[in-house]
């Protein structure tokens, strides 16, 4: 169902620029020198750890050397400036199908390439970090179904230079969302485009519904489509509960115990830490017996909070899961 409805909007979401023939833009407004640590230029679901260096690399049976960074994301994703820039020209050509090229600080030229849709650009318009670039996509020379981003960073010489060193930053989740309301001018199928968002970053979404950040009427009514708020206020419930739990079981659980009281530590670690032991522990179940498994998960709980990490649920760790109780009933 997700990828017909992908397929739905993607004909019709932005309405492409025609190409320019010229390439000389004033570049009086942008600063002398390059940008050094610059933007991740896509704006969900991709992170720096996420980006891996290819610039340089063979291609064509080593008959050229590729001249950009590749970046994967799902088709749609938006794509931003990552500095202050000018727009050169927009286009589609065989290789690089649907393309945007911009003028950027320190004389360099950026250009962005396989896009699935161009945003409404035309040669001469200034751009900010975070306005639309266009979206990620497969036209021109790239394999069939590997969407990504190609981008070049060209030097006063028109020489290729590697981006993976330089890109070193991260929109944060609320400047990500800030740049939404922008975005959504450049849409023509902006409900079904709202609806591709929140289908394939729930996370980014929740986050800014649950804090209230300002989000575009779009946005707000596919979140309200699928009742988030009752989610919330049910994951909330849970923090609650939650929180309870050890202040009705008293310390002193240790490995062969059995009772219901393991359960509900058990219960409590499944649920509030992030960590293979607790996998494992997920895995088994609250099952009402501290073995090795509990225990382990126990001590990694104990680590995350740099308490001794004896496998036992002592006074020590009762005290730290108490003091977590008042976070657990008021984050977010």
């Amino acid at each position: 169902m997700k990828k017909i409805l992908i397929a739905g909007f993607l004909c019709a979401v932005m309405v492409p620029s025609v190409s320019n023939a010229a390439w000389d833009v004033n570049r009086d407004d942008l600063d002398d020198d390059i940008v050094e640590h610059i933007y991740l230029p896509i704006l969900f679901g991709v992170a720096l750890d996420d980006v891996v260096p290819n610039f340089g690399e063979s291609r064509g049976s080593g008959s050229r050397s590729h001249e950009g960074q590749d970046i994967l994301a799902p088709k749609g994703t938006p794509i931003v400036s990552p500095t202050d820039a000018i727009v050169i020209r927009t286009g589609s050509g065989a290789s690089a199908g649907k393309y945007v090229y911009t003028a950027n600080p320190g004389g360099e030229t950026f250009r962005y390439m396989h896009l699935d849709t161009i945003a409404n650009l035309d040669h001469g318009d200034e751009l900010k970090p975070g306005d639309l670039i266009g979206t990620i996509g497969d036209t021109g020379n790239a394999p069939d179904g590997v969407y990504h981003l190609h981008l070049e960073i060209r030097d006063e010489d028109n020489e290729p230079t590697d981006p993976y060193e330089r890109i070193t930053k991260e929109f944060s989740d609320k400047k990500q969302i800030s740049f939404l309301r922008d975005i959504f001018r450049n849409i023509r199928n902006d409900d079904e485009y709202a609806r591709f968002l929140v289908t394939e970053y729930p996370e980014v979404f929740e986050l800014a519904y649950r804090e209230d950040w300002n989000l575009p009427r779009e946005i707000e009514n596919e979140l309200e489509d699928l009742d988030i708020e009752a989610e919330l206020d049910a994951e909330q419930g849970l923090r609650s509960v939650l929180a309870t739990i050890p202040q009705v079981i008293g310390p002193g659980l240790k490995d062969g115990d059995q009772s219901v009281f393991v359960a509900l530590l058990q219960l409590y670690i499944i649920y509030t830490t992030d960590n293979d032991a607790r996998d494992r522990l997920a895995m088994a179940g609250s099952t009402g017996y501290y073995g090795s498994v509990t225990a382990n998960a126990v001590a990694a709980y104990q680590d995350e909070q740099n308490i001794a990490e004896t496998g036992e649920y002592d006074t020590r760790t009762r005290g730290r899961m108490l003091e977590r109780a008042i976070v657990l009933n008021l984050d977010s």
